[in-house]
């Protein structure tokens, strides 16, 4: 072989070694973002479940929730109940 040609097959392989870098290279950060993707869907339904968690909490037991106001409603009856026992024991005595 002459000259041109060994630095044609030189060139040749270090073609092919760097093309080889590169596809490992590619695969490389092809499976960091893979683990970056999955990292941040993780995250990202931990926050929808917090999300929908605290709305839940706060319609169950927020201060216009259903149960808040059961719980006035409950502390109202609770009240005139008491007041009327006490006007019933009162009149026993009239």
């Amino acid at each position: 072989m002459t000259g041109r040609d060994d630095r044609i097959a030189t060139l040749v392989a270090r073609g092919r070694e760097e093309r080889e870098s590169l596809a490992a290279a590619a695969v490389e950060i092809r499976e960091e973002i893979e683990r970056r993707r999955a990292q941040w869907k993780l995250a990202s339904m931990l926050a929808t479940g917090a999300a929908a968690a605290g709305t839940i909490a706060y319609k169950l037991f927020g201060s216009s929730s259903l149960s808040a106001r059961l719980g006035r409603s409950a502390s109202v009856f609770s009240l005139v109940i008491g007041l009327l026992r006490a006007f019933q024991k009162v009149r026993r005595f009239f």
